[in-house]
C-alpha cells in the first residue's frame, strides 16, 4: 500500500523530507552548484525552488538569488531562508533578460509535455544574452534499473523511446511520485525549438549499486 503519494500541488507536504535528503544533496545539489563556478555577484533564478535549499546555498556564495515555485505553500517555506524580495510568486512576474544563470532542478520530469515547453520558454526569456540555464532531471537512461541509492521504480512496461509515466518511491523520504519518462533526444529538441544552444549534457557521478552502474541525473547546460 502506498503510504504517501505526492502530486504536483502537494510538495509542501513533504518539505521536511526534502530538507533532509542528504544523499540527494551530495549527489545532485552540490554537483549542480559546482557546475556554476564563481557565482559572486551573479544574478541567479532557481525555477522550481522547493523549500529553497539551493537558493540559500547560492546566497551564501554571494549570488543575487531569486526563487520561484508554482506551489505557493512551499514558497512560504522558502521565504524563511531568503528575503521576501527574492521570492517570486507568479511566473508572469519573472523579469526578462535579467539572469546570468537559471537553474531548473528536477522539475521537468514531473510535469506534462506542454508544461515542459512552457517552462523552457520562460527560462529562455528570463536569461540575459549569453546567459546559461542548467536544467536537471532524473536520467532517462536508467529507466530499466529498478533500484538506486535514491529511488525505487515501478515499471510501466513501456520502452525507452516512448514518453510515459511510472511510479517512483523516494527512498530517503519514503513517499511516492508519478514521474515522466522521456528520451534525452526529446528534451534536446524542445530546448532547441526554444532557441537554446545545447552546450553540454552532463551526468552526475556514477556509482555501483547492486551490480549496476548508475548515474542518477542528467543536467543540460543550455546557452541563450
Amino acid at each position: 500500500m502506498i503510504k504517501k503519494f505526492i502530486g504536483q500541488d502537494d510538495w509542501h507536504e513533504v518539505y521536511e523530507e526534502l530538507e533532509n535528503e542528504n544523499l540527494k544533496l551530495s549527489v545532485y545539489d552540490n554537483f549542480i552548484i559546482n557546475l556554476m563556478g564563481n557565482v559572486n555577484g551573479k544574478a541567479v533564478l532557481d525555477f522550481g525552488c522547493g523549500p529553497g535549499m539551493i537558493g540559500q546555498a547560492l546566497e551564501n556564495l554571494n549570488a543575487d538569488v531569486d526563487v520561484y515555485d508554482i506551489n505557493k505553500k512551499i514558497l512560504k517555506i522558502a521565504r524563511k531562508r531568503l528575503l521576501e524580495k527574492n521570492v517570486i510568486y507568479n511566473a508572469t512576474d519573472i523579469d526578462k533578460n535579467k539572469y546570468d544563470f537559471v537553474l531548473c532542478n528536477l522539475v521537468l520530469c514531473i510535469v506534462e509535455d506542454e508544461q515542459v515547453i512552457e517552462i523552457t520558454k520562460s527560462i529562455y526569456n528570463s536569461l540575459k544574452n549569453s546567459g546559461i540555464a542548467l536544467v536537471g532531471f532524473c536520467n532517462p537512461k536508467i529507466f530499466k534499473i529498478r533500484e538506486s541509492k535514491l529511488d525505487i521504480r515501478h515499471f510501466s512496461g513501456e520502452g525507452y523511446k516512448k514518453n510515459h509515466t511510472y511510479l517512483k518511491q523516494k527512498i530517503e523520504g519514503g513517499y511516492f511520485i508519478l514521474e515522466k519518462h522521456r528520451p534525452i533526444d526529446w528534451y534536446s529538441e524542445v530546448f532547441k525549438k526554444a532557441d537554446f544552444v545545447v552546450s553540454k549534457k552532463i551526468f552526475t557521478d556514477a556509482y555501483f549499486w547492486k551490480g549496476k552502474k548508475i548515474n542518477d541525473f542528467i543536467i543540460f547546460k543550455l546557452k541563450k
